[in-house]
């Protein structure tokens, strides 16, 4: 009975819907075939577009191999140039540098004697120097002899002494300072 009541369904939605299923599918498949139209028309457009990229591409690769090809031999023909322009470059400044070389240790030479020249004058000079204020200093004590030792004899004396050393006298200090005041 249930086949039969699933038969009775059937036909009674047959009645009811007949031909609208039919008019259904007959627009489903109208959709269909012009999904399939247009499916291969764009599988068409995109085939024929992939093949033209594909070749303006293989184009465009021989171009920019040709272009490396040309940069790499300009860039060759450049480093030949610029190697040469180094050795060249290097050998001049080597001659220079040997000819700086020797100009110094020429001029070296002749500072170390001028140094040896001064050094001798000043050892001479501090000969003198210290035979002077051994001189002061000895005067200095044989002048104090056996009575004390004030604070303004002893400042005398050191400043004699530094003076000396100095390589100035008491009075030309004490007329030099007269004259710088009355400039100022």
């Amino acid at each position: 009975m249930a086949d039969k009541n699933v038969n009775n369904v059937d036909q009674i939605r047959e009645l009811i819907f007949g031909n609208q299923l039919k008019e259904f599918e007959e627009r489903f498949e109208t959709i269909n075939r012009g999904l399939k139209s247009v499916e291969e028309k764009m599988t068409r457009a995109f085939e024929e577009a992939h093949a033209k990229l594909q070749r303006e591409t293989e184009r465009a690769l021989e171009a920019l191999e040709q272009k490396i090809d040309n940069l790499a031999a300009v860039t060759q023909k450049e480093r030949t140039k610029l190697k040469d322009l180094i050795d060249t470059t290097e050998e001049t400044l080597q001659t220079q540098l040997q000819g700086q070389k020797e100009e110094f240790l020429t001029k070296l030479k002749i500072m170390k004697e001028n140094i040896e020249d001064e050094n001798a004058k000043t050892n001479e000079k501090l000969a003198q120097m210290k035979l002077q204020v051994e001189a002061a200093l000895e005067e200095g004590l044989a002048n104090l002899g056996e009575e004390k030792l004030s604070r303004d004899a002893m400042a005398g004396m050191l400043l004699d002494v530094a003076m000396k050393i100095q390589g100035t006298d008491v009075n030309t200090l004490l007329t030099q300072e007269p004259e710088a005041e009355s400039n100022k």
